[in-house]
């Protein structure tokens, strides 16, 4: 409901109005306009300016159209769990263990192993090289959407998260780990996208991509449970082979 636009143009006021509603987000459905005017506090009529600036005619289709979105994510979460649960389940198919065993090698016979992602990609590819370095890999994370990409050496592998697969700024960089020689291996939510006809390798976990306005609600579960699952594959590889 409230977009990065939106909330970009308002006033001092509309800011303390929007807080309140978020930290209210259960009461603010059933309040009056002049509850919730005495309670910020304000004026009625600064209320109604900040819903016409929302894009409604009146308070009570504010309310109803707040009330039906949280209603919505709230489904979302729910459904979310489920099919999380369902996701991981399958990664023990024998599809999701021959592709992790063909990934684990790669992995583990490379030089460098470099981690990127955007977002909350970010974080999990951050995890992956402290992970993967724990272990004994040589990692890192390059994490920067806007960083260049000038690699030396050979055999270096990347591997790249992201829920879409089509960040701009993520294919960018792709192209750039491409030219530079490497190995591109990607993790994302389904194999029709960018990144996925762009890699060597890829791993797609096929849930839903959920989204409201600009903000992704995706899990990263998932994308997490292939970093650990890659990372002791990989060890226990490297192992096995040493004896």
């Amino acid at each position: 409901m409230f977009n990065e636009k939106e909330i970009k143009s308002f006033s001092t006021t509309d800011m303390r109005i929007y807080n309140y509603i978020l930290k209210h987000s259960i009461q603010f459905p059933y309040m009056s306009i002049r509850e919730l005017a005495d309670e910020i506090p304000t004026s009625t009529a600064s209320i109604m300016r900040f819903v016409k600036k929302m894009g409604y005619d009146s308070f009570p289709e504010l309310k109803y159209a707040y009330k039906k979105e949280e209603k919505e994510v709230s489904l979302h979460m729910v459904n979310d769990l489920d099919e999380t649960i369902d996701c991981l389940k399958k990664f023990n198919t024998p599809y999701y263990q021959d592709l992790f065993k063909e990934v684990a090698y790669i992995l583990g016979n490379a030089n460098m192993i470099i981690f990127d992602g955007m977002g909350d990609s970010a974080k999990i590819a951050e995890y992956a090289a402290r992970r993967f370095s724990t272990n004994g890999f040589f990692s890192a994370a390059l994490t920067d959407p806007y960083q260049g990409v000038s690699m030396d050496g050979t055999n270096i592998v990347v591997v790249m998260l992201s829920v879409s697969g089509d960040t701009p700024e993520l294919v960018r960089k792709a192209n750039g780990y491409k030219q530079a020689g490497s190995t591109l291996i990607t993790i994302t939510v389904s194999d029709d996208n960018t990144l996925v006809k762009m890699s060597d390798y890829h791993i797609s976990y096929y849930i839903n991509d959920v989204r409201t306005d600009e903000m992704s609600h995706t899990t990263q579960v998932p994308a997490l449970s292939i970093i650990e699952i890659l990372s002791n594959m990989t060890l226990h590889m490297c192992y096995n082979t040493l004896q």
